[in-house]
């Protein structure tokens, strides 16, 4: 098989992989209604049990998701989204609001208090939420008097700081009136509330999508406070933030809830994107094997050896004989020094495996973000063993700027992708015979 060919099909699979992950086709996959009878993702609720239905959603496919519930016949409901994100709106059977990601704004305020205020007075309804990823930004409803410029100093300091995902989420569910289970403990007492989740999270930790508005949480103010102080963010933290973390503390504030009454249901990840590039890889005639979906690290750094498994197919059919095509998944990280351009961690991988590239022929690496913009306005890059002596240019350079970006612009390698949410990177290594 020609080496263009094999860039064709890289292609082909990347795309489909991201199209099985379009949220309103999730949503519609698990939704029916026939006979006075809805059906979500396999859980059955008779209409006539509830005197309202209610759809709400949170994240950059909010829209979307709820355009896969048209045709249900609903009482209330709203949906969030970021702001500036383009979306087709003419589907989405509740209203539509836009609000600041990924830091919270006023508009943030605003519109979750709109959202909640639908809540107020519901008895005995059927409440359908539908989360996905950017949720935990858009929906911010602040604890106690702290302000929402706190909320947004607070989150962008905690980014910085180097924590990880679970020690930021493990602050901002302890300052938030709707994360960290919140939202379902609001609920309760109200109906029914099932959610919908679509993960932008490795691993698809519940608690962590949208910080787990409707899921229990088992951290706590005091692993709140730690957090601050470990990455020496306390002493300049607001008083009211520290105050209200300190009352949660000896008790005067109730912790987050360990237990919820929500059914919640995982509906696509980055599972569902590797499975579907797989079908497709075995179409085009491939032996396929997907390595994980929890692809991690240094982009530039991982590339490496996942150019070493694909030398190793080629030379030994070890693990997997060829034709092959390694599958995999997760979210790299770059880290950023003084030098920043255009770039994100896909195609750093891919730039970094095109170095490890040259000489080696018929092994194809491709990678995208599955929101379409891997942190800029590409989703990814290709690469084969061509890539650097067409380029004429240095890739580590290119590297040590993070302009990876410039450096596959001149080539037509950038990859661009229609994509309407996140379910983390896609990477897709085609190795044909030596």
């Amino acid at each position: 098989m020609k080496i263009d060919e094999m860039r064709t099909i890289a292609k082909k699979i990347i795309k489909g992989g991201v199209e099985a992950t379009d949220p309103e086709s999730l949503v519609k996959s698990n939704f029916n209604k026939e006979n006075g009878t809805i059906i979500l993702a396999g859980k059955t609720f008779s209409e006539e049990d509830y005197e309202k239905i209610l759809v709400f959603g949170i994240g950059k496919a909010a829209v979307a998701m709820g355009s896969g519930l048209n045709g249900l016949k609903l009482d209330d409901g709203l949906v969030i989204t970021k702001k500036g994100h383009t979306y087709d709106d003419h589907r989405c059977p509740v209203p539509i609001r836009e609000a600041s990601h990924p830091y919270p704004a006023e508009e943030n305020l605003k519109t979750a208090k709109e959202f909640l205020d639908k809540l107020d007075g519901v008895e005995n309804a059927l409440i359908i939420f539908l989360i996905s990823g950017g949720g935990s930004a858009l929906f911010t409803s602040p604890a106690g008097d702290i302000s929402i410029s706190e909320m947004k100093d607070l989150n962008e300091r905690l980014v910085r700081s180097g924590a990880d995902i679970y020690e930021i989420n493990s602050v901002r569910k302890h300052v938030s009136d709707v994360k960290g289970g919140r939202f379902a403990k609001i609920c309760e007492g109200k109906g029914d509330l099932i959610s919908l989740m679509i993960s932008d999270v490795v691993g698809d930790d519940m608690s962590v999508i949208a910080s787990g508005p409707t899921y229990p949480d088992d951290s706590t103010f005091e692993d709140a406070v730690d957090v601050l102080k470990k990455y020496g963010l306390w002493d300049d933290t607001s008083s009211k933030i520290k105050n209200h973390l300190v009352e949660g503390i000896e008790g005067s504030v109730e912790e987050t809830p360990e237990d919820v009454q929500a059914t919640n249901i995982l509906i696509g990840n980055n599972l569902t994107a590797l499975k579907e590039a797989e079908k497709i890889a075995k179409e085009e005639g491939f032996k396929t094997i997907i390595l994980t979906s929890h692809n991690r690290g240094e982009a530039s750094e991982v590339a490496k050896p996942l150019v070493g498994i694909a030398k190793e197919v080629q030379e030994s059919g070890n693990p997997i004989r060829t034709p092959a095509a390694l599958i995999l998944g997760g979210e790299t990280t770059v880290s950023l020094d003084e030098e920043k351009g255009k770039g994100g961690p896909n195609r750093e991988l891919v730039l970094s495996a095109a170095k490890e590239l040259k000489g080696r022929k018929d092994i194809v690496v491709a990678s995208v973000d599955s929101d379409g913009i891997d942190g800029m306005d590409k989703a990814g890059a290709i690469a084969d063993h061509r890539t650097v002596k067409r380029s004429k240019k240095d890739p580590d350079e290119f590297l040590k700027k993070h302009a990876s970006q410039n450096f596959f612009e001149g080539l037509k390698d950038n990859l661009e992708i229609n994509s309407r949410t996140n379910v983390n990177d896609i990477t897709i290594i085609l190795v044909g015979e030596s």
